[in-house]
Order: C-alpha cells, then structure tokens, then sequence
C-alpha cells in the first residue's frame, strides 16, 4: 500500500524560510490511510488491472537575479498512471503552499497537466522566475 501526501512543511522556498506543501509518495500500512479533514467519508476505488506505465512531471523553477542565477527548485508536478489503456492522475496545485492534489481519469491527460505561468507572476523587480518540465517514465 502507498500514500501519496501533499502535506506542508517548512522549506527554503527561494530565499524564504516558509511553510510550501512538499508531496511524497510512501509505503503505508492500509489503517493509515484516512482524510486529513474531519466527518469524511473514503471512497475506494479499486482498479483491478495492472499498471502499465507509470509517468513522473517534474518540474524544474529557477530564479535568476537581476541576471545572475540565484536559486533552483525541482518537484514533481504529477504522477501518471497507465491501466487498462486509461490513465490516472495526481497532480500538486501550482500554488505552492496548497495541499491540494487533483485527480483526474481519462486519456493524453499529459496534455491536461495544468501550466505553472502563476509561477512566472508577481515578483519583484530584477527578479526573473522560469520553469521548464520533464517527463520521466518509470515502467
């Protein structure tokens, strides 16, 4: 059994020291996993079939500072699991103290991965954000 979590903790986040959600994937025991929220009933969802491809998007941010790099931040932005010949996602919000994950089922949904231009917003001058992604396949 794994957990997939999306839980905050305390990071350097470009020369920050700030709560961000950091996802991880672990081996759980069954009892373990449960809502962080209270009055929340489960559903499970059992697949039945065997995984066929499993894809990781990571994605890279870099800060440069009025030209100079300065910092460099790598996460994994989705996990993407082929089976049956559908996927599943599970995919970290862009915002980044968001503990959200989204979960979608269907096709190509490498193409539905949301972009990250919220990213590329709102810092200030001389600072320039970018962010590129990869796709790893695992199996």
């Amino acid at each position: 059994m794994y957990a997939l979590t999306n839980v905050q903790e305390t990071v350097d986040y470009f020369g920050t020291t700030d709560d961000m959600a950091v996802a991880k994937l672990s081996v759980t025991e069954d009892s373990m996993i449960k809502s962080a929220f209270k009055n929340v009933e489960m559903v499970s969802t059992p697949v039945g079939e065997e995984i066929t491809s499993v894809k990781m998007v990571n994605e890279q941010q870099t800060m440069a500072i009025n030209g100079e790099p300065a910092y460099e931040v790598w996460l994994t932005r989705a996990i993407i699991f082929e089976v049956g010949g559908r996927e599943i996602s599970f995919e970290k919000d862009t915002v980044p103290f968001s503990e959200e994950i989204t979960i979608q089922r269907g096709y190509d949904l490498i193409d539905k991965i949301s972009d990250n231009d919220d990213f590329l917003q709102e810092w200030d001058e001389g600072y320039s954000p970018a962010y590129k992604r990869e796709v790893v396949v695992v199996k």
